[in-house]
Parts: C-alpha cells; sequence; structure tokens
C-alpha cells in the first residue's frame, strides 16, 4: 500500500503530517505593497523576514516553535522612499544583514547598500552598521542579495558594470564594530553575476 501510494504522489517520498507545523507570520504593521515575505531567514528560534515595501522584521519563538512573536522591525537610519530596504536578509546568530534593492523600487541613488544589525540583549537594542561598495556607481544594485558566516558578508550587486555583475566580500576584525571590504570578486562572461549569493 505505501509503494501504491508513492507512485500516486509522483514516487516522493511521504511523510507524517504530524512532522510539519505551519505558522502564518503577519506584520504588526502591515500595508498594501511593502511585499512582505519577499525575502526569508532562519537561524535558531529567529526568523528574519523582508518587505522591501517597509522594513524588515524580526520573529522569534520560545517555545520550540510552536509560536512566534515579533519583536522588533528594522529599518535603516537614513531610509528614504523606494530604497527597497529588506530586498535581501541574512542571519547569523545575533547578527542580521539587509540589503537595499532600489533598482526595482524606485530609489533615487540606485547604488544600493546593505545594512549589519546586530544585538546583544535579544533586539531590545541593536547596532546598525552601513556597508556600500568601494566602486560604488548609480544602477549597482548593491544589496541585491546578502550572505552571511561568521565574520564574513557576502554582497551581490548584479547590476553592477551594464548589468555583468559583481559579489563583495566584507570582514570584520573586531567583533562586528567594523566591517572592511576585502574581496571582489567578478566572473567573465555571466550577466547578472551575484544575483543570488
Amino acid at each position: 500500500a505505501l509503494l501504491d501510494a508513492r507512485a500516486i504522489r509522483g514516487s516522493n517520498r511521504v511523510l507524517s503530517e504530524a512532522n510539519y507545523a505551519e505558522h502564518k507570520l503577519v506584520a504588526s504593521d502591515s500595508a498594501n505593497y511593502d511585499s512582505f515575505g519577499y525575502s526569508v531567514a532562519k537561524d535558531g528560534d529567529t526568523v528574519v523576514i523582508g518587505a522591501p515595501g517597509g522594513g524588515a522584521y524580526v520573529f522569534r519563538t520560545s517555545d520550540g516553535g510552536a509560536t512566534y512573536v515579533e519583536v522588533i522591525k528594522l529599518t535603516a537610519s537614513d531610509a528614504a522612499a523606494g530604497d527597497g530596504f529588506g530586498r535581501s536578509v541574512a542571519i547569523d546568530g545575533s547578527t542580521i544583514v539587509v540589503g537595499t534593492a532600489p533598482q526595482y523600487y524606485g530609489g533615487d541613488d540606485r547604488s544600493g547598500a546593505v545594512y549589519i544589525f546586530s544585538t546583544t540583549d535579544g533586539w531590545t537594542t541593536h547596532t546598525e552598521i552601513k556597508l556600500t561598495a568601494a566602486d560604488a556607481a548609480v544602477n549597482d544594485d548593491f544589496g541585491e542579495s546578502v550572505a552571511i558566516d561568521g565574520a564574513t558578508v557576502v554582497v551581490g550587486a548584479a547590476f553592477k558594470d551594464s548589468r555583468t555583475g559583481a559579489v563583495y566580500v566584507f570582514r570584520t576584525t573586531d567583533g562586528g564594530a567594523t566591517y572592511g571590504q576585502v574581496a571582489k570578486v567578478t566572473a567573465s562572461g555571466f550577466g547578472n553575476f551575484g544575483l543570488s549569493v
């Protein structure tokens, strides 16, 4: 009977529904055109959800995933209409990276930026650092994609150099107080390199 069920379901592995719990997360200040859920990242008990029309929302669970509570909405200290803050998000422990993508949202300065937020008290307070490329130019879309692992942050700029694209690597050596650009990676023969990292 199990083999028949697998055949009926396209030979996919059959898992018990008891293995999964569904949660619908909604921003406390949701509004039309926020694009809540455009980007999502999770680490441990924390989920970050990007809404390029509104910000980046941090949810946490304290009961093993039975419920999630919004703990903070992150926005850039220099936020501007159309900056696409939240187009990309990444998280590692108590550090969250949020990318912008003004190319898609009509912002004035389309070079892009990435913001790094860190906390030591569960998001009651936090610090903010803004990263830009050393060779930033209009229409780069720096922040289209982001990733973080420990002391290293990687940022994609898919529209750099007439949509050839580039990827930038930043590192911190002082526990996250500052980040310095250590590399710019490009690839010949590609278009939109850095669309994802």
